[in-house]
């Protein structure tokens, strides 16, 4: 190995050393393993396959987290099949010229962009419980040290999984493995919604949900869920009830955002003048957002004694060196509505680069509220 290759492996184990004794949920540690997988193998794609109670591969963790060909891991003639029966490592140096085993897998492979394979058990004492299997858009062989480096993956996803190591341990990997698809299922329905809703691809709404998830302190899965649970869907209109409120910002939804809003905001325990400085506040970002950009977001959602806002867009951004204006600005100026966001908001949070601009709003209920972010029996 080079010398950055030697740093890059040890920065992992520092890493995994630390990630194995947090308090991270199965699924995050899966996708853990799996993005630093990618990157040090210089691969475009991983996954981790574990046997459910029929002995049928079942994918749990991929990375990227939504590739295309995902179904290319659970596929019945990949190698990773063969490599689970036999319990050998498995590989494909070139996928044009492919083992006939896979010839099947190998052209779906292709056609998605991969040149080359390999696969390696995952293992508790002497049975194979599960399989890691890496793809690369380039064919070529896997080192040893390759090699090497993906058995330790495997043996790092098998830790996460089996945190309990007794006579039950088939027990809890089914339960830990049913949750990892459940939380799945869940982040599939979620972003499916929110593309819905606001009008954006479903990578797009990867990225919302994955957002909202960061700045609430939970995992992918537990967002997804309460996205399913209380955003609107047809049929369906949870209205002022719902702890989650989701929008996109156009000059159609400007006029009817402030009776949307209110109600919500009466639901969250705001009222009185804390409600109406408030919604003058998001409502200000929201203008603000349709008329300097494009592809307004606007999300209200409460967490830690607290109603939050984010707005979001995809515009250009801030000029450089923008600041607000400490001084009551030109009210005819485009620094107007920030400045007054600001008083309203002192701890106001702007984010903004080349891709778009991003407000954080917060403002303390005078209640606590059990909504978005508060830890329940489902969130992990």
């Amino acid at each position: 190995m080079s010398a950055s290759e030697d740093a890059a492996m040890m920065d992992f184990l520092v890493e995994m050393s630390d990630t194995l004794v947090a308090d991270l949920d199965t699924g995050g540690l899966l996708h853990w393993v799996a993005e630093r997988g990618v990157r040090l193998l210089t691969a475009q794609a991983a996954g981790f396959m574990v046997a459910d109670e029929r002995g049928t591969l079942r994918l749990l963790a991929a990375a990227p987290v939504h590739i295309s060909g995902e179904e290319l891991f659970e596929a019945p003639s990949a190698p990773a099949s063969w490599c689970f029966v036999t319990g050998d490592p498995m590989f494909d140096v070139d996928l044009d010229v492919p083992d006939l085993r896979w010839a099947v897998f190998a052209a779906q492979a292709r056609m998605s962009g991969f040149g080359s394979v390999a696969a390696v058990p995952m293992r508790v004492r002497d049975e194979v419980i599960g399989v890691v299997s890496v793809l690369r858009h380039r064919p070529g062989r896997f080192t040893d040290e390759e090699l090497r480096l993906m058995r330790a993956l495997a043996n790092v996803a098998t830790v996460g999984l089996l945190v309990q190591r007794d006579a039950g341990y088939r027990t809890t990997l089914a339960a830990q493995s049913q949750s990892v698809l459940t939380g799945r299922v869940a982040i599939e329905q979620a972003r499916g919604i929110l593309a819905e809703i606001l009008g954006v691809d479903v990578d797009t709404a990867l990225r919302e949900l994955d957002r909202h998830a960061t700045r609430t302190g939970r995992s992918l899965r537990a967002a997804a869920r309460e996205v399913v649970a209380c955003l609107p869907t047809a049929g369906r209109d949870n209205g002022a009830t719902s702890p989650l409120l989701v929008q996109p910002i156009t000059m159609d939804s400007l006029a009817g955002l402030r009776s949307r809003v209110r109600p919500w905001l009466l639901g969250a325990g705001l009222s009185g003048s804390a409600l109406d400085s408030f919604l003058r506040a998001v409502h200000e970002a929201a203008v603000n957002a349709e008329q300097h950009a494009v592809n307004g977001r606007l999300w209200l959602w409460t967490h830690q004694g607290s109603v939050w806002c984010e707005v979001s867009d995809d515009g250009p951004g801030m000029p450089a060196g923008f600041e607000i204006p400490s001084g009551p600005p030109d009210p005819n100026g485009h620094q107007a509505g920030l400045w007054l966001i600001r008083r309203i908001c002192p701890d106001l949070e702007i984010t903004s680069s080349a891709r778009g601009t991003r407000l954080l709003l917060r403002r303390p209920s005078p209640v606590r509220t059990a909504g978005s972010g508060a830890p329940s029996a489902g969130d992990d």
